[in-house]
């Protein structure tokens, strides 16, 4: 599969491209990316599920590309914040790792801040969009829990699970409420309690299942990108002959025209 010539005929669809060719020629193991506004917890989360402190954890700005980490059964990616650059190249390179680069993606949204913002919405149902299958692939995790009280909690996921419901791209996604600090503390403390109550044992398990699942998902994701690129591909032929059979219509009805205006020269000439 020729990537440049499939560009020449179908240039909006660099990411589909990329996507179909990554499963075709790359796909080893599954790929999880952490994708969420700066300063949400991803880093965070993400070493609680590695168990080490690979990813910097800061208050300041700190990835600013996908980074990725390899373990015996995942690939993690630690996509940059979003929403923390002015210019946004650190979200456009954020989106091109959820879309061309993960299998599954952990949606980042802090209790602390409530419900969804337009732009988290916005950005979550542009990556639901590409995918009618997108419940079984993204996932929205709620981290921070332990800096509301259980019933605080309770109030923020019910308002999220109304904005979610309230958008036909986004009403069937999951949500799974997280503590890594209590997770750690627990490690730390030696309080088995604390991790139990800290719910990342529910995104070990959902891990695990992603991981059992992921080559029949691709699959299903291969059949859908070639199935879309044809379907794009078919109107660009048809536009392309519309556009044709317009320029041989606009050239006979020149050609006609310098005819009649060849005849009328001859005639003055005689």
């Amino acid at each position: 599969m020729d990537k440049h010539k499939l560009l020449q005929f179908l240039p909006t669809n660099e990411q589909n491209v990329n996507r179909l060719l990554y499963l075709k020629n790359n796909a080893t193991k599954p790929r999880i990316a952490v994708f969420g506004k700066y300063n949400h917890g991803k880093s965070t989360l993400l070493n609680a599920m590695v168990g080490d402190a690979v990813f910097k954890v800061e208050d300041k700005r700190e990835t600013i590309e996908n980074k990725e980490l390899e373990q015996e059964h995942v690939i993690w990616i630690d996509t940059p914040g979003l929403d923390a650059d002015v210019r946004k190249e650190d979200d456009k390179s954020a989106i091109k790792g959820a879309f061309e680069m993960a299998d599954y993606l952990f949606l980042v949204h802090q209790a602390q801040a409530g419900e969804l913002d337009k732009y988290e919405m916005q950005i979550f149902q542009q990556l639901a969009r590409q995918d009618k299958n997108y419940s079984k692939k993204m996932f929205l995790v709620l981290t921070q829990i332990d800096q509301k009280s259980a019933d605080e909690v309770a109030i923020v996921e019910e308002k999220i699970r109304q904005q979610l419901l309230g958008s036909l791209d986004l009403r069937d996604l999951q949500i799974i409420s997280v503590s890594a600090h209590r997770y750690n503390r627990g490690l730390q403390e030696d309080k088995a309690v604390f991790c139990e109550k800290s719910g990342i044992h529910a995104l070990f398990d959902l891990t695990a299942t992603l991981v059992s699942e992921v080559d029949e998902l691709r699959k299903k994701e291969m059949k859908r990108l070639k199935s879309k690129l044809l379907l794009d591909f078919s109107a660009q032929k048809e536009a392309l002959n519309a556009e044709l059979k317009g320029l041989r219509s606009q050239q006979s009805s020149e050609l006609s025209m310098l005819k009649r205006d060849v005849k009328q020269l001859l005639a003055d000439l005689v």
